[in-house]
């Protein structure tokens, strides 16, 4: 009977190492128009992102959410064969107005990654153009109700090209500046998102995929359990794992649905 206990009290860690590890690529697309014109490396037409979405289908490639990749790390949960993660950073509107519907439709979980100050600004201007406006917060309190839908951080407002690269840290800045400058801009972030959704965020995706180990160690600190980058790389997952520093493919204009999945695939 105690050999029977000791087997029973470590058969759920078995059964988690037991599991194969898991290849995940993730697809990060940005701003979606209603035609081809003016689009390029961020900006693609509803109708490529509807013949991806249709690829994925007829290919059994298996959209899955960050929380069933957290249930295989965790708990050792299978995942469906061919997984992968549909991600959309900066929050524009295109992604309520267009992807959404899309998404709807193909009954596929996705990801997006929005940015704070941009969503108060939108509010208070009162602009919807999808063709530019970003997500307002009365559109980030009803994506939090759709249950397809897992809202992430891309900051506050450090998402720029300025002297300051996203969350990078400046030429000569002091580890106390550069640390209460990510700290600030984290808490207002987390100040917006519980306003809106009553939750703490767990998705944090770096701006441009700039990233460092004291920006890392801050991130980690302030509960985020999952990391985005912009390496274009597949994920190798195994149960007892974590999901930090996540590799994405870009998804351009210009390239054809099965070209850019080759490529995805290839590299698996």
């Amino acid at each position: 009977m105690l050999m029977g206990a000791c087997l029973n009290a470590v058969s759920p860690y078995v059964t988690a190492m037991s599991q194969p590890q898991a290849s995940v690529p993730i697809i990060m697309y940005h701003q979606i128009h209603k035609s081809s014109k003016s689009c390029g490396d961020y900006i693609i037409p509803l109708s490529t992102l509807h013949d991806d979405f249709e690829y994925m289908k007829e290919n059994n490639i298996n959209p899955v959410s960050f929380e069933m990749l957290g249930d295989y790390i965790k708990n050792g949960t299978p995942l469906p064969p061919d997984p992968i993660v549909i991600t959309f950073d900066d929050g524009e509107k295109s992604f309520i107005t267009k992807v959404v519907p899309l998404l709807a439709e193909y009954n596929y979980p996705a990801n997006v990654n929005v940015i704070g100050s941009l969503a108060e600004m939108y509010t208070k201007n009162g602009e919807t153009n999808d063709s530019y406006a970003y997500l307002s917060e009365e559109d980030i309190k009803t994506l939090n109700e759709n249950p397809l839908i897992e809202i992430g951080c891309h900051t506050y407002n450090l998402h720029s090209l300025g002297k300051r690269r996203g969350v990078s840290r400046i030429y000569g800045e002091s580890d106390n500046s550069y640390c209460s400058i990510i700290q600030n801009d984290i808490d207002k972030f987390n100040q917006l998102f519980a306003k809106l959704t009553g939750k703490a965020p767990t998705i944090f995706a770096y701006p441009y995929g700039i990233k460092n180990k004291t920006c890392d160690e801050i991130i980690k600190n302030n509960g985020f359990t999952i990391t985005l980058t912009c390496r274009e790389t597949v994920n190798k997952l195994s149960p007892e794992g974590d999901l930090y520093d996540l590799g994405r493919f870009n998804r351009p204009y210009g390239i054809k649905t099965k070209d850019f999945f080759d490529k995805i695939f290839n590299s698996l």
